[in-house]
């Protein structure tokens, strides 16, 4: 139900419907909303139905956007299996503070919003895959090479891009937008868990709950070692297509790749322990997690680790956003 909620306010905004338009979903959704003061009048606190412990604030202008609540709470960071990466460790405990993360990566649609409101260059190079990483001429977030509509995740950004939109986004909205860190990612992609995946250890379950490479892929990608399923998607899906995971995050596996703030550091000696980003080491290369449309199941772990060069633009990565701050009902965390 929250689900149609917000693809009625969607689609409403998406249309450039006037004020009435959207009034007529804010009415649809008055079962689902509580509805609180903000800094927006179209702004509102909500509990999920599908899950008591899912608290969402959503935001319609520019465009709707939902962010879920991720609870403070303490994790342990890194690999603890032994079948991770060096870079994967030590593992360590992390104190996390309650924040905002967006429910779905950013979208296609929301990106040319921004790019036509700033006229923001963004390139017409990106990588791809095809025997082998290479850059090309011609693509970008517009076309990137195979098809996609605005409810898909944008690609082919690179991290200052990201944080181009996010200034943006904070401008029109008089919010504090920004890239999560690293643990805020691991934290919120494990939702409480303490296995491979939050849905527990088995790669069977990754296709109800990622777009990540399968029987499908081996189309563009023979002799890749996939999950023994297909999911309808050879690149990216719209987004919310597959499950969410416990707190409501949805393609926090698979689909594109997030980019995250922090600077690259190829293990977790001297992290930070309080769910900061890890602002020192080689600032040119930036962190980015939970895999891509083309991704092995070994490459969605909530703990793999991945990283590329700032100003480079590929086909599978894409960002999400967050936001620190409280909930009506908790104002301390």
């Amino acid at each position: 139900m929250v689900t149609d909620c917000f693809l009625c306010m969607y689609k409403a905004a998406r249309a450039q419907s006037n004020t009435v338009s959207i009034a007529v979903c804010i009415v649809f959704c008055s079962g689902l909303l509580l509805l609180t003061p903000a800094s927006h009048a179209d702004e509102h606190l909500k509990t999920a139905a599908q899950h008591d412990q899912i608290v969402a604030r959503f935001i319609s202008a520019p465009f709707p956007l939902e962010m879920v609540w991720i609870p403070k709470g303490r994790f342990q960071m890194g690999d603890s299996s032994g079948s991770g990466q060096a870079d994967e460790r030590p593992v360590h405990q992390v104190e996390m503070r309650g924040f905002w993360m967006m429910r779905t990566e950013v979208t296609r649609g929301m990106f040319a919003r921004f790019v036509e409101d700033t006229r923001h260059a963004a390139g017409d190079r990106c990588w791809v895959f095809a025997a082998g990483w290479t850059e090309r001429d011609g693509l970008s977030w517009r076309a990137p090479g195979f098809p996609q509509n605005d409810n898909h995740p944008v690609t082919c950004v690179n991290w200052h891009d990201a944080h181009a939109f996010i200034a943006w986004l904070n401008r029109k909205t008089g919010e504090t937008f920004r890239l999560p860190s690293e643990a805020e990612w691991e934290y919120a992609a494990r939702a409480g868990s303490e296995t491979v995946y939050y849905m527990g250890d088995q790669v069977a379950a990754l296709c109800t709950n990622a777009n990540a490479a399968d029987k499908r892929a081996l189309e563009h990608y023979p002799g890749f070692a996939v999950n023994d399923c297909d999911d309808g998607y050879v690149r990216t899906s719209p987004v919310a297509t597959f499950a969410a995971n416990p707190w409501g995050l949805y393609d926090i596996y698979g689909n594109t790749w997030e980019w995250v703030e922090d600077c690259w550091n190829s293990s977790y000696a001297s992290a930070p322990a309080d769910g900061s980003a890890f602002l020192e080491g080689d600032c040119s290369r930036r962190g980015f997690r939970g895999g891509g449309y083309g991704d092995i199941p070994y490459f969605l772990r909530s703990t793999l680790r991945n990283r590329g060069d700032a100003t480079h633009r590929k086909d599978d990565i894409g960002f999400r956003l967050v936001t620190s701050g409280a909930t009506a009902s908790n104002p301390r965390q």
